[in-house]
């Protein structure tokens, strides 16, 4: 039976997943100069650790390690390897373009690269996938021999500080996942509680706080951090996933009875997050390597590709479905 999706996180997940596009094009082309787009513009930077503490809300204890394993492969490394497979094919044909094929940049450096990121190139955000299936894994494993969730958060939380100080000597796959499984278990246990009046305004009081006083904001998978203070970072995050959800639930209660919104565009989007994910650095990085304009001018081309790539790859999955 296929699961009824909930519309309101759609419509999160929508407009969360247009800003990650949105921040990877500004900062690709510098067009903040060196500050950092999530700085420069820190009110949805909560939108990695957002999926990670999504998949824990709607994660199912019910299914058994081996069985949860095999779905995550199909779900998550099945598609990371296509992905990966297709950006590094780019990645070659970018490289012959440019007379600089060989062994180093066709085979060792991606290797390399691997090893360190936890991606292939051309497609960095694929990296999320790999991560997202250790999280689940450990999580799932965890969950099922009753360990304590906010035992494991504070641990969690605990390793990616330490590693941040000891200036992250361990590949970056390692604190991304640790922090992963801390908003994911954030997920799921306190995401069932997040509706209730008390808690969104208490959130959504600390979060306007932080964006008034100064927000704490680390980069998710490199462990960096950018702004503030790195142990305030998972609070400012959990206060703005919390906000956040509960505003979306009220737009989406909000335009559901409306006749022009009642394709809702936006949730239409987010029910795709994985595919523009994964697949929108195939627009914005060749873009990047060869665009001889200015910054804005190259965000503006690379918003156009996402439009005209993504627009009618969207409706023939949306056809697909309805058939």
């Amino acid at each position: 039976m296929k699961t009824q999706r909930v519309k309101s996180v759609d419509v999160a997940g929508g407009i969360l997943i247009l800003w990650v596009m949105a921040f990877h094009a500004i900062n690709q082309s510098k067009a903040f100069g060196e500050v950092d787009a999530r700085v420069a513009l820190p009110f949805l930077t909560f939108s990695m650790p957002w999926f990670f503490y999504k998949s824990g809300l709607f994660f199912k204890t019910e299914i058994s390690n081996r069985n949860g394993f095999v779905k995550d492969m199909k779900k998550l490394v099945i598609p990371f390897l296509k992905w990966s497979l297709i950006g590094y094919a780019m990645w070659l044909a970018i490289k012959a373009v440019d007379g600089v094929l060989s062994v180093e940049t066709a085979l060792i450096y991606p290797l390399e690269t691997f090893g360190i990121y936890g991606y292939i190139p051309v497609d960095v955000p694929a990296w999320f996938m790999l991560s997202l299936f250790f999280v689940r894994v450990i999580s799932r494993y965890l969950i099922h021999r009753s360990v304590d969730p906010i035992i494991i958060i504070a641990v969690c939380v605990s390793g990616g500080f330490i590693l941040h100080l000891l200036d992250n000597p361990l590949p970056f796959y390692v604190p991304n996942i640790l922090m992963g499984i801390a908003f994911f278990m954030a997920g799921y246990r306190f995401g069932r509680h997040e509706k209730k009046r008390w808690l969104f305004g208490i959130c959504l009081v600390g979060y306007l706080a932080f964006q008034l006083l100064g927000c704490s904001i680390v980069g998710h998978h490199r462990n960096i951090l950018l702004t503030g203070y790195y142990l305030l970072w998972p609070l400012f995050a959990y206060t703005g996933i919390v906000a956040f959800n509960n505003i979306c639930r009220l737009i989406d209660a909000a335009i559901s009875g409306s006749v022009h919104w009642k394709h809702r565009p936006i949730a239409f989007v987010g029910e795709h997050t994985i595919t523009l994910l994964v697949a929108h650095a195939l627009v914005y990085y060749p873009v990047i390597h060869y665009s001889p304009l200015t910054p804005w001018q190259t965000v503006g081309i690379i918003f156009a590709g996402y439009i005209l790539v993504f627009t009618p790859v969207l409706l023939i999955k949306r056809k697909k479905q309805q058939a």
